[in-house]
């Protein structure tokens, strides 16, 4: 079971580790992590994102904000420089003015491109390769099909990465069997084979034409190929 994140206990955390003491990563436990290191993400998407005073006004929003991202750090697993660094260069790529969201930028952190490569196989109907891909498409595989590019990879990433928290976490759905359909046999059925195939030489037009017919099925499935329907 995941460890309870209280706001308290990040901000003891917080008031202990100050931005000097920010190591290296391998130095790091994966449990401190996100504290010992948010200064300095932070401190690099006030420079990435002019208009980040926009959205922070004071310094009580800005703790806010600090606290946020730890939380969304330590329950998502960003617990490296790695992915750090991989949040960071997303950041400079993306084009908007303002400090992305804890959960945004978590999901930059933690983004190897494989949201990318399982929109391509739904755009182009192509098999999926994980259950979790299967998921993902059924939340929104209609949706993004009625919306031009960019909307459309938005929607599926934000949903790609809404269904990889799940599966980190072990709260997927739980895989149902596909039951193979019953068989249905009618009146009719057990008549036709109790009786069998009746003499075409008994009916006319089309109930003539459907027992011979089936009297060259029969023939057929019982290994006697000689035999012709009238012409």
């Amino acid at each position: 079971m995941m460890k309870s994140i209280t706001d308290k206990a990040i901000q003891n955390e917080l008031k202990v580790l100050s931005a000097d003491r920010e190591a290296s990563a391998d130095q790091q436990s994966a449990d401190t992590f996100a504290a010992q290191i948010v200064n300095m993400i932070l401190r690099e998407l006030r420079g990435i994102h002019p208009a980040w005073r926009a959205s922070i006004r004071s310094e009580q929003e800005y703790e806010t904000l600090k606290l946020n991202y730890v939380k969304a750090m330590m329950e998502q697993g960003v617990n490296t420089m790695v992915q750090v660094q991989r949040g960071l260069r997303m950041a400079r790529a993306n084009s908007s003015d303002f400090i992305p969201g804890p959960g945004k930028f978590c999901a930059w952190c933690l983004d190897d491109e494989a949201w990318l490569s399982a929109y391509q196989r739904m755009m182009m109907r192509r098999v999926p390769q994980s259950r979790l891909e299967q998921l993902v498409r059924n939340e929104c595989e209609f949706d993004a099909r009625k919306l031009n590019q960019e909307k459309a990879q938005q929607l599926f990433e934000k949903t790609y990465h809404k269904w990889v928290q799940r599966e980190r976490h072990g709260t997927l759905p739980p895989q149902v069997s596909r039951l193979s359909s019953p068989i249905v046999t009618t009146e009719f059925d057990r008549l036709r084979y109790e009786r069998g195939v009746p003499d075409p030489n008994t009916l006319t037009g089309i109930f003539k034409r459907v027992a011979e017919l089936g009297q060259r099925y029969q023939s057929n499935k019982m290994g006697n190929k000689s035999w012709n329907l009238p012409q």
